[in-house]
């Protein structure tokens, strides 16, 4: 018997039409903006509860150290955006594509992340702890130190990525693809294990994190 084929991860993609320029002051608490692009400097750090984006180019540092509890964005995408220091707990993000933007620190836990891709970010010390990730993936991205403990992770890649120091404790994973990326000091439960996808030199790094000794004969 051939081995089971792997499932290829495939997000769909926002779908966006003609958008028209809003000034960062439309961002108010219960606000629901659609078909927008925001861009510019972060005068200030915005603090916006129940926000919904829709179908928007987001640039700049605009929403950089944003604070925006409960935040829904469907169909958006991030062109080198700096959100370095945003806290977006309990957010919904669906349709969603960051490209080469700056997340450090950001801080998405106990968020839902429905077809989402990081492509080419530099996300070092991010949290998505407690968070759902279905068909997310994270391609050519700096993110060393990324907690995603106690996560539900129904599918997802870390594709060439520097993700040393991933932290999996406690997360539920019935299909993580690892394979090409750098995972020392990875920490994960014995429980779900199972759920990885590694390749060959990973396997050393998982062993570690097993508590497993890898000794040459002799």
């Amino acid at each position: 018997m051939g081995s089971k084929p792997i499932k290829e991860i495939v997000p769909e993609a926002p779908s966006q039409g003609e958008l028209v320029e809003v000034a960062s002051e439309q961002l108010v608490d219960g606000a629901m903006l659609e078909s927008v692009s925001l861009s510019g400097d972060c005068v200030k750090p915005k603090i916006v509860q129940r926000l919904g984006i829709e179908g928007a180019r987001i640039t700049g540092s605009v929403l950089a150290g944003a604070k925006l509890p409960g935040v829904r964005m469907v169909d958006c995408c991030f062109d080198r955006a700096d959100l370095a220091g945003a806290t977006w707990n309990d957010a919904r993000l669906v349709r969603t594509r960051f490209d080469e933007s700056r997340l450090t620190g950001f801080d998405a836990r106990m968020s839902e992340l429905r077809d989402v891709v990081f492509h080419n970010c530099k996300m070092p010390e991010s949290f998505l702890s407690e968070a759902q990730l279905t068909r997310v993936r994270f391609d050519e991205c700096q993110m060393p130190g990324l907690d995603l403990s106690n996560a539900k992770i129904h599918s997802a890649v870390i594709n060439n990525c520097d993700a040393r120091s991933l932290n999996l404790l406690g997360a539920k994973i019935e299909l993580l693809d690892l394979r090409g990326s750098m995972i020392d000091g990875i920490a994960i439960d014995p429980l779900f294990i199972k759920g990885l996808i590694i390749d060959a030199t990973q396997a050393p790094a998982i062993a570690l994190a097993l508590g497993v000794r890898i000794a040459d004969l002799g």
